[in-house]
């Protein structure tokens, strides 16, 4: 009986960082969304920026 709780709670101490693992792995990939997210509204802003100081230049240009 005793060692059926030790095997037991080896399992559940395996599944508890398996567990931990998985929580760990969605965080990293949430974490790696959220920067590309962030860098590409940057690029965003970068690209608008660009887009009104070529304006002008275009209506020089006609």
């Amino acid at each position: 009986m005793e060692e059926l709780l030790r095997d037991i709670l080896r399992e559940v101490r395996n599944l508890s960082y398996l567990f931990f693992a998985f929580g760990l792995i969605w965080a990293l990939l949430f974490l790696y969304v959220w920067s590309l997210s962030r860098r590409e509204r940057e690029l965003q802003r970068e690209v608008d920026e660009m887009k009104k100081l070529q304006a002008p230049r275009d209506e020089e240009e006609e």
